[in-house]
């Protein structure tokens, strides 16, 4: 399963927040962004239980003030 996840963070906070995501399981990319969403995350993961505890993971590190996940269509 793909996924690509919009983090809002807090002012001045988009590069630290990218560096602790950096690594975590099933992230493929992450970068910081200029516009609404501070930082993109693709990710690729096995089920929705794993998408779940990748998102927990992103939501507690200090400055993430809000996700949001975009799931991708298989056709």
């Amino acid at each position: 399963m793909k996924a690509c996840i919009l983090v809002k963070t807090s002012s001045g906070k988009h590069k630290d927040v990218s560096m602790k995501i950096n690594g975590m399981k099933g992230v493929k990319t992450v970068f910081p962004t200029f516009g609404r969403t501070d930082v993109v995350v693709n990710a690729q993961v096995n089920d929705f239980k794993e998408l779940a505890s990748l998102l927990s993971r992103i939501s507690r590190i200090r400055g993430v003030l809000a996700t949001e996940t975009l799931i991708a269509l298989e056709v």
